[in-house]
């Protein structure tokens, strides 16, 4: 292969840590075979390059080889250079760079939004969450976490490609111009006067909106959604972590109706 320029390898360092760079050049890095394995199934056209040490070529050449066949670039890094780059404590020794999706039109019958979950990995989760369920589109609001940070794709799995991801989205119009296209509004709050999830007698279309575990969702939006619903408490614990709230909601919106 050849050698990695150091121009490029900046380039990938600069993804991987700065949001900043990631929105300018509309691009962004995964790091290590399994993730480059799903881009490879799910998204080939996304991919600009791949960067690969010496024994991560050696132990992954069938990936290398499957990218030589879709014409994707590969080129020989070196593992000082690797163990620079990563934003990993431990490097697998391989990149690949990508251009962001581009945003899909709304599809299925499920949204998830997210209102100000600034944690990257319950960010992950969750996308990776509405992937299992079925959930095809999300809306991201101002305050959630970049999706494209390294934390938040490894913890989708690689997940981020199955969905449509809408990122800083103005949830106030999006929420209220998908209300007027006939999705019914629900929002997860721990309100005693919520309507338990497990009773619930949800629509066919259903937009969900969740906010942060500190914070939860902004009163402004609250406003205009149709229902609230709430996971009823059975323990002492005061919260449950967003990314298993909607776990728990999406699950209840899935079962077979009787």
């Amino acid at each position: 292969m050849t050698p990695l320029t150091e121009v490029r390898s900046k380039h990938i360092r600069e993804l991987l840590r700065n949001a900043r760079a990631r929105r300018g050049d509309s691009e962004f890095v995964i790091e290590g075979p399994h993730l480059i394995e799903a881009a490879l199934d799910k998204a080939p056209k996304l991919i600009l390059y791949i960067a690969a040490t010496s024994r991560a070529e050696m132990h992954h050449e069938h990936l290398l080889a499957r990218a030589a066949s879709q014409q994707i670039p590969a080129y020989a890094l070196a593992q000082k250079f690797a163990e620079r780059i990563s934003d990993t404590q431990e490097t697998q020794g391989m990149f690949a760079v990508l251009k962001f999706p581009s945003v899909r039109e709304v599809r299925g019958d499920a949204i998830v939004a997210l209102d100000g979950v600034q944690d990257p990995g319950n960010t992950g989760t969750i996308i990776r969450t509405a992937a299992w369920f079925g959930v095809e589109h999300l809306l991201l609001g101002s305050g959630t976490a970049d999706p494209f940070a390294p934390k938040v794709v490894r913890s989708t799995q690689g997940a981020i490609f199955d969905v449509g991801l809408e990122i800083n989205s103005d949830l106030m119009r999006r929420i209220s111009d998908l209300a007027g296209d006939g999705w019914s509004v629900l929002a997860a709050t721990v309100e005693e006067t919520a309507k338990p999830v497990f009773s619930f007698k949800y629509p066919k279309k259903a937009l969900f909106l969740f906010g942060s575990e500190a914070r939860g969702i902004r009163p402004e939006l609250l406003e205009i959604v149709k229902d609230r619903i709430v996971i009823p408490k059975f323990g002492p614990v005061e919260s449950l972590n967003v990314s298993a709230s909607v776990a728990v909601v999406l699950a209840e919106f899935r079962r077979p109706k009787k």
